[in-house]
């Protein structure tokens, strides 16, 4: 199994498929890379296609017990460096959008695009920022993971797909590849990322980035509400967004056809 190991000493665990143009996806909040199997399969055949397990989740190790924004920006930016990828694609879901978000400003990376899947730039929601969670939701649920973890981590589950999402034929695959229990991180890293992640407010930073950017987002998805990916249109300098009706917070597994679609259209335009 391939693993990359950053300066500190921690494995991170990644798989590379294909050959051409790098795309490195990055997965959210108390996820692994697995959720981007439809996406390795399809673009595997076009793309070198590169997954990685953020420190402390999937297979990826996390020695010190930090993770945060900081250590996970470390991270990827070392990991980008160090398999020496040029012309890069970022692709990040959710948490990983306020990551790339970090990525782009704080560091010099060798990226020429980005794709911003149901993410938001500011997770609890501000008074003049309504399209983040309220804040008593997010202390809530801070609240359960130090009282029950596994009870915190199933009502978070409950919130990632629709109704119509639920309905589909291939939902017991789909809600494997989102929950299976082996590559769930520990309890620590879970609080952690999620207090470092409510505490980000990148509004102000993503006015910077001028790069093209293909925002996706469900019409459906209740923890990261499509109005964030309308604000982030709105301040990036070169981007589009693509809606996809009646999906929640997983539309690259829940529409996946519709979903590639869109992206190899932003990839081949570019």
């Amino acid at each position: 199994m391939p693993f990359y190991t950053t300066p500190d000493g921690v494995q991170l665990y990644y798989e590379s498929a294909g050959n051409g143009k790098p795309l490195l996806f990055l997965h959210g909040w108390a996820m692994s890379s697995r959720v981007w199997n439809y996406q390795v399969e399809c673009f595997a055949k076009e793309y070198q296609v590169i997954t990685l397990d953020l420190r402390g989740h999937g297979r990826s190790e996390n020695l010190n017990g930090t993770c945060n924004f900081i250590s996970l920006t470390k991270d990827i930016s070392n990991f980008i460096k160090g398999l020496q990828l040029d012309k890069l694609t970022l692709v990040g879901w959710s948490l990983a959008v306020s990551l790339i978000i970090r990525l782009c400003h704080a560091h010099r990376l060798p990226v020429d695009s980005l794709v911003l899947v149901d993410g938001t730039p500011c997770f609890v929601s501000r008074e003049d920022f309504p399209y983040g969670l309220p804040s008593p939701q997010v202390k809530k649920m801070l609240k359960r993971i130090d009282l029950n973890f596994p009870r915190a981590l199933e009502e978070f589950h409950n919130l990632l797909l629709s109704p119509e999402d639920g309905e589909r034929e291939n939902r017991d695959t789909i809600w494997d590849l989102l929950t299976n229990e082996r590559y769930l991180p520990k309890q620590e890293t879970a609080r952690d990322l999620l207090v470092s992640l409510a505490d980000e407010d990148m509004r102000s930073e993503i006015t910077a980035i001028t790069m093209p950017a293909l925002l996706m987002h469900g019409d459906q998805d209740t923890i990261c509400p499509v109005g964030a990916s309308r604000y982030m249109k709105e301040h990036l300098g070169c981007a589009e967004l693509a809606v996809f009706p009646g999906a929640g917070h997983a539309p690259f597994l829940t529409q996946a056809e519709d979903f590639n679609q869109r992206l190899t259209a932003f990839l081949r335009s570019r």
